[in-house]
């Protein structure tokens, strides 16, 4: 794309990318939205604690801070189709093997570590790379629609995973589940997805001469190790780490949280499906701001939603109402949480090594999402209630708040090329 393109020539062009980034990246949302699902029938089987069952999350989380940053140098090396394609299989392989889980607790963990293993190239970093990489004037929007994919994930994944586990059994749910939505994404993936390296790449070699093959612009920003070590940086992963610990927790355990209030397991995974409508409405909204002001604003003001939606559960227990209100007002909060992470990623550090800065974010995100499932049911374990976790959402809400509005003004990159011929 010429350096000139607006958002409407980027959009046009490069459309198909972000429905394929969607859908990848919904498909890498499966892991967190069946925990909830899953929790119970795991429960009565082998007679784990919460905590327990969590603990599979965890690990996953841990090996995520190491295996994210490689998985995004990987990217900035080969390009995010490839990387994408092989996540995809992968991902789809490792998952079935939850299936056979037994009353080892080890061998709960072991399954965890292949899925671990195997599925770090589906975190974002892939997903966001390529999409970034084909927009500039629309980067935000573009960005933010490719991940309303997570709301597809959302929605569809407790309610599928908790009717297949009723229906056939938990063990069956595991295969049936990820088997579904592989078969539907890979071939989309396959089709369409691509980045600006990819498309470079392909023209190089004579497989085109349009001019959507080549990037919008030289790709600029800072050193990988200029940009880990800054205090900027500190504090983006400080907002990036608080925001997902908060959101994650909460997202993933909706219906054990809203079950131990009063209402019907099955009627608790209706109003988690909710959070797919606001989701999809949040994050379109922050994209549509984040082109248009700073996204430390953005992000700032999203997050005093958790501690609304927190304080909303915790003064109306067994309320169908007013869980419902706090699913739709926390999906707006999930809507720009990743979304705002991403795009000040692209701003505030550049794209040139936006494969391993953000890699390392998405170890931070990938810690949060591990830690915040574990602990929430560790307190559940604790003292029989999830009252805690949610008097501790409010107050990590507004840290999070203040991380973001911390950040500031965007930093002006110069083409390396440009520079030196000055």
């Amino acid at each position: 794309m010429p350096e000139t393109a607006s958002a409407a020539q980027e959009w046009r062009r490069s459309w198909t990318v972000v429905l394929a980034g969607a859908l990848g990246f919904a498909l890498s949302s499966v892991t967190t939205y069946s925990l909830g699902p899953f929790i119970a029938p795991l429960e009565a089987e082998f007679g784990w604690s919460r905590a327990e069952i969590a603990s599979g999350m965890t690990l996953y989380a841990i090996l995520g801070i190491v295996l994210a940053p490689l998985a995004g140098a990987v990217i900035d090396r080969l390009g995010a189709r490839r990387v994408g394609l092989f996540a995809i299989l992968s991902y789809g392989v490792t998952f079935c093997l939850l299936s056979l889980a037994t009353a080892s607790l080890w061998l709960w963990l072991a399954l965890w570590f292949v899925l671990s293993i195997a599925s770090a190239p589906m975190k974002p970093t892939t997903w966001t790379a390529g999409v970034s990489s084909v927009f500039d004037k629309g980067r935000g929007l573009a960005i933010s629609v490719m991940l309303c994919g997570a709301a597809l994930g959302s929605t569809l994944t407790p309610i599928y995973a908790t009717w297949l586990i009723d229906t056939y059994g938990w063990r069956f749910a595991y295969v049936a589940m990820i088997g579904t939505f592989v078969a539907v994404v890979f071939p989309v993936v396959y089709l369409f997805f691509t980045s600006a390296a990819d498309r470079l790449r392909v023209a190089e070699r004579g497989g085109t001469d349009n001019a959507d093959a080549k990037p919008a612009a030289p790709l600029t920003g800072l050193a990988w190790r200029e940009g880990l070590l800054s205090w900027k940086f500190a504090r983006l992963g400080g907002a990036a780490f608080v925001t997902t610990l908060v959101i994650i927790s909460f997202v993933s355990n909706f219906i054990p949280i809203f079950s131990a209030s009063g209402i019907p397991r099955a009627q608790a995974a209706g109003i988690a499906g909710l959070i797919g409508i606001s989701t999809v409405v949040g994050r379109l909204i922050g994209g549509y701001l984040l082109d248009r002001i700073n996204g430390g604003i953005v992000g700032g003001v999203s997050l005093l939603a958790p501690a609304i939606s927190a304080m909303l559960v915790l003064a109306n227990p067994g309320s169908v109402t007013m869980a419902s209100a706090a699913v739709l007002i926390l999906g707006l909060s999930l809507g720009a949480e990743l979304d705002c992470v991403a795009y000040l990623t692209t701003r505030h550090f550049g794209l040139k090594n936006f494969g391993t800065i953000f890699g390392v974010i998405s170890g931070i995100l990938a810690l949060a999402t591990g830690l915040g499932p574990f602990f929430v049911n560790l307190a559940y374990d604790m003292t029989g209630s999830y009252t805690i976790a949610l008097e501790a959402y409010v107050p990590l809400a507004l840290l999070a708040s203040a991380l973001f509005f911390s950040l500031g003004r965007y930093p002006q990159f110069v083409d390396e090329p440009k520079q030196e011929a000055a």
